[in-house]
């Protein structure tokens, strides 16, 4: 397995979203002693993502008309064959948890922004002047 490859596989690694032969290869990718081109950076990022996705998002039950849409969904795709052989499916889902992993980043982001100014709120002790001057 190649860095680059690994790193496509990070996300789903960290989240525990790949078969055993996957996690497998990924494991021992990372215990090679050869220099690696930002492995393990990727696997602390998406780590880092993972370990803050259950803070920064409500709670919320999804409908029953989701979860039909969800198995009406996966029906479908194994029933067309769409998706041709196990590789693409794999790839798909590695795609679909860096999107994950990259809308996370942007809801802890759209989370935190607004904590942040409360606190330098606080700190100048302007109250609602920050926001009303354009800051």
């Amino acid at each position: 397995m190649t860095c680059d490859e690994f790193k496509e596989m990070a996300p789903a690694y960290v989240l525990v979203a790949l078969d055993e032969q996957e996690r497998s290869a990924c494991a021992q990718h990372l215990a090679t002693r050869a220099p690696h081109q930002g492995c393990r950076e990727a696997v602390a990022a998406a780590e880092m993502v993972a370990a803050r996705l259950g803070a920064a998002l409500i709670p919320q039950r999804p409908s029953p008309e989701v979860w039909r849409a969800i198995a009406a969904r996966l029906h479908e795709d194994r029933g067309t064959g769409s998706q041709p052989d196990d590789v693409a499916r794999r790839r798909g889902l590695y795609h679909l948890c860096g999107w994950l992993v990259a809308a996370a980043l942007v809801g802890v982001y759209l989370y935190n922004a607004p904590l942040d100014r409360r606190a330098l709120q606080a700190k100048v002790g302007l109250g609602g002047q920050v926001a009303s001057a354009g800051h």
